[in-house]
């Protein structure tokens, strides 16, 4: 796990914090009971009172539960909060002043919640970040970045600190378990990604799938018929990446409802995958005349790749990504794409966390360039 180096970002305070820090183990190298767990991070942070979510798991409900309990927002059955209120008194715990604060939307912080994997490009994540704090600072919120790569326990860590007022996800997966510790930790939370199942918890995503729809019926629209998918990394597919999943049928489906063969794989964000990926798109198809990209970290690094394979840009081979718009402006000839709104997106998660709207799915749009030509006639 790597954390973030410093950024020259706007005058919000980001604090990048590691998770993954508290020990899970005991004296013997076992994996620490919950009690245990917890007597072992109040003997070294020198602090005698438990987190809510510890005296949940204590009691055998939900940490909203306990709030429940606490401010008698809910109705709870007395043998529930019986047992909640024993597990109060049993490890001492106490209402924090700060936790106060927090609910009540007084601290001011943000977690945003973002793995940093291997393949993710800084170039590609930090448009996100820098729309999530460029909108926090206009809310006079500072951001708390936390960097690990495990789920629901990054999640616990944080909102258990009692230091934020709320969360926003990033990378966000099918089946995502930070949802549910979500939803029952009851602290304001925004998904900068859409989940794939309903949740409570409301979400700003880019629609992908459109945006595949759109590559695809571009291409066709002059003539193209075999038609190949570079996408995202293979990491966004072995961590179930909604968005990743949700382009790839986008143009599968797309090629499928025209009529034409599939040809697609991830591809790896270096000039050596570059290669691979290319050479077995060309060796599975050689007649391949349309490219669709979604792996926009590697745009100079392929147009280099085909331009050594012999094969000219649009001349040969048509090019459309699906990226940033800032991160095209430098190819050459000017690059056709489908522009993701990523600083937009990561102002809109904390505009709806602020207000706790709705969930919102931004609509894709082709911006024309020089990549894109009818295909060469045979």
């Amino acid at each position: 796990r790597r954390m973030v180096r410093p950024l020259d970002l706007p005058c919000t305070r980001v604090v990048a914090l590691r998770t993954d820090m508290v020990n899970r183990f005991d004296a013997k190298g076992q994996p620490a009971s919950s009690n245990t767990a917890y007597e072992m991070r109040r003997k070294r942070k020198g602090s005698p009172s438990p987190t809510i979510t510890e005296v949940a798991r204590h009691a055998g409900v939900s940490p909203s539960t306990v709030s429940y309990v606490l401010t008698g927002n809910r109705s709870i059955s007395e043998e529930t909060q019986a047992r909640v209120r024993s597990s109060i008194a049993e490890l001492n715990y106490r209402r924090h002043a700060v936790g106060r604060a927090l609910r009540a939307g007084k601290t001011n912080v943000v977690a945003l919640v973002v793995p940093f994997y291997d393949w993710l490009s800084e170039p590609v994540i930090m448009p996100y970040v820098y729309g999530v704090v460029d909108a926090a600072r206009r809310h006079r919120w500072n951001v708390m970045l936390v960097t690990g790569e495990s789920a629901d326990a990054d999640v616990d860590e944080v909102v258990g600190s009692k230091m934020v007022d709320g969360v926003v996800l990033m990378e966000v997966r099918v089946d995502d378990e930070r949802l549910t510790m979500i939803e029952q930790l009851a602290i304001p939370a925004v998904c900068l990604g859409m989940p794939s199942e309903p949740a409570t918890v409301p979400f700003v995503d880019f629609d992908f799938q459109q945006a595949g729809r759109l590559c695809v019926e571009h291409l066709v629209g002059l003539g193209h018929r075999q038609i190949g998918l570079l996408a995202s990394p293979p990491g966004t597919f072995e961590n179930n990446l909604g968005y990743a999943q949700r382009l790839w049928h986008g143009v599968a489906d797309s090629l499928a409802d025209a009529g034409l063969s599939f040809h697609g794989l991830p591809m790896e964000p270096t000039m050596e995958g570059a290669q691979r990926a290319v050479d077995t798109l060309l060796a599975e198809e050689p007649a391949l005349t349309g490219l669709i990209v979604h792996s926009e970290g590697t745009i100079d690094m392929l147009m280099q790749v085909l331009q050594r394979r012999g094969r000219a840009v649009p001349g040969d081979i048509s090019v459309i990504a699906i990226a940033w718009g800032e991160l095209t402006k430098h190819v050459v000839p000017p690059l056709t794409y489908v522009n993701v709104p990523a600083v937009e997106m990561g102002r809109t998660a904390i505009e709806l966390l602020a207000e706790q709207g709705s969930s919102k799915l931004l609509s894709a749009t082709l911006v024309a360039g020089g990549t894109v030509a009818p295909p060469p006639a045979r």
